[in-house]
């Protein structure tokens, strides 16, 4: 199962077909209006577009709640062409095309561009837009008519988020309280940012190096603690640990692998906030197995101190576990979101059948286990009768049964 995930997480990666919106109330996922997606700097902003053979219709959604979204196409905020979108406070919607001449408020000038087809909208704060413009703009001598889009160079996109935004007077009241670090340059004919096929292929890898911990090692760990207790020697101690340990190194790895592609740790989506649970758990395991009461010598009663630990142990081996799952299930999701989501909805259910498998050889390993303990149960009660016996007694017993 393993190896099939990992062949369609490296499967090239293909979008949705466009269709389109043309109701303001509703907002459906801008991933499927578009050929194409991209994450802009920092993942927060998710920038879509699609290529006509004249013009190009293109989106943007923001990751966090603000009052204004900007797009802006430029390698910097100074000479750069901006589509801002912001809401007034009775919830309305506006769009604007603006030149940013400079970096002060003075310097933003409103444009009068040919955009059809807009649409604004801001579901709890958070704004996704939609514009149509020509790739070349049919006027001359407006600052505006210099801004071309050439599909066959990359694009630089940058974006930045404020609090307040107004149609007639800008002030200093209207800087953005976030933006992008450095400009991404978009690829629009192949509809890549500058490492988007790379970094879409390191989440890919990272998600399979989770799958690995979080649906095989962990769970192995838990199920090797459970059912190899009968076996000799100390083998389901040492598979337990060396499993846990394994599911740990394999974790980290497969964070450093996603920071180092990302560029860095964002907590903000739901993926990242279970994993990070997630972790933490898996992290206090050992250090709580490092203290863990003394067990007591064979045949006795364990303290309660001990059986108090054994619980806390098991169970919140099992709560990291669940939380594990449910990072993979939103890690998943965050992918189709950014990069593919006809793959991510395979990967999904492929997921789902991985646990219904692994559920099943569960439940058949409860079933066999009880077997076995009935078994013990029933030969230790079949040698207490038989210890009860005197050695004449146990002679007459055996040359009935031969009879």
């Amino acid at each position: 199962m393993a190896p099939l995930l990992l062949f369609f997480l490296l499967f090239p990666f293909l979008q949705p077909t466009k269709s389109h919106l043309t109701h303001h109330h509703t907002n459906p996922p801008l991933s499927r209006l578009y050929n194409n997606s991209v994450l802009l700097d920092d993942q927060r902003v998710t920038f879509h577009w699609s290529l006509s053979n004249s013009s190009i219709s293109l989106a943007a959604q923001s990751a966090r709640k603000s009052n204004y979204l900007a797009i802006g196409f430029g390698e910097q905020m100074k000479n750069s062409y901006a589509y801002v979108a912001w809401t007034e406070r009775h919830g309305k919607c506006h769009i604007r095309s603006y030149w940013i001449s400079s970096r002060d408020a003075s310097s933003i000038h409103h444009t009068s561009e040919d955009l059809t087809h807009v649409l604004c909208v801001s579901i709890n704060g958070i704004i996704s837009f939609e514009v149509t413009r020509p790739l070349v703009p049919s006027c001359t001598g407006r600052i505006e008519c210099d801004n071309i889009i050439d599909p066959m160079k990359p694009l630089s996109v940058i974006w930045s988020m404020g609090n307040e935004w107004s149609g007639t007077h800008l002030t200093e009241t209207n800087m953005h309280f976030a933006m992008s670090d450095q400009p991404e340059p978009v690829f629009l004919l192949s509809g890549l940012a500058r490492k988007e096929r790379d970094l879409g292929i390191i989440l890919a890898i990272h998600g399979f190096f989770m799958f690995v911990s979080w649906g095989i090692l962990f769970p192995g760990g838990i199920l090797s603690a459970r059912f190899l207790k009968h076996a000799d020697g100390n083998l389901w101690f040492r598979s337990h640990q060396y499993l846990q340990y394994s599911g740990l190194a394999v974790t980290f790895f497969a964070v450093i692998l996603a920071g180092f592609g990302l560029g860095g740790f964002y907590f903000y989506s739901s993926h990242v906030k279970f994993g990070t649970v997630a972790i933490l758990l898996a992290i206090c395991q050992p250090i709580n197995a490092y203290f863990r009461p003394k067990k007591p010598e064979t045949g006795g009663t364990g303290t309660n101190i001990r059986v108090v630990w054994e619980y806390a142990h098991v169970i919140t081996g099992r709560v990291t576990v669940v939380f594990g799952i449910v990072g993979l299930f939103t890690g998943l999701k965050h992918f189709g979101v950014a990069h593919d989501s006809e793959i991510a909805e395979r990967l999904t259910w492929g997921l789902v059948l991985w646990i219904l498998i692994s559920v099943s050889v569960v439940l058949y390993l409860e079933f066999k286990e009880l077997q076995r303990r009935r078994r013990e149960r029933n030969f230790s009660e079949a040698n207490w009768e038989l210890g009860e016996l005197d050695d004449d007694e146990l002679v007459d017993l055996l040359e009935a049964d031969e009879l």
